[in-house]
């Protein structure tokens, strides 16, 4: 698993390495699921119900149906990552105390950027 996250943990945007794929129901903001990544485990939807659910259209992917907008929400959203079984969750924003929270709980794989001061 960590030669796994020490690859994906390079792809960044500036790198013109390719970002994964969003599914297409994720609301627009900067957590979201991977596509084509949920075996619809239903753990990150039970830590965070009000941001995410599993989709109506296509049997059993999750997405983030709403994006977090307060400290609580933000906490059940990055709980959702550490819940996800299969790191399906993903952060593509820049927010460095986000990214630094995230890359302290061994997260940075699941994050899309790489600020130059984070190892």
């Amino acid at each position: 698993m960590e030669f796994l996250k020490k690859i994906f943990s390079t792809k960044t945007k500036d790198k013109n390495m390719p970002l994964p794929e969003r599914y297409p129901e994720n609301s627009a903001g900067d957590f979201y699921v991977e596509n084509e990544v949920c075996i619809t485990c239903g753990a990150p939807e039970a830590e965070a119900p009000d941001l995410i659910e599993h989709s109506k259209n296509e049997y059993g992917h999750c997405y983030f149906k709403k994006q977090p907008t307060t400290v609580d929400e933000l906490d059940r959203a990055i709980n959702a990552m550490l819940v996800s079984c299969i790191s399906s969750i993903r952060y593509c924003g820049k927010d460095k105390a986000i990214l630094k929270r995230l890359y302290d709980l061994g997260m940075q794989a699941e994050c899309d950027y790489k600020p130059e001061d984070l190892e």
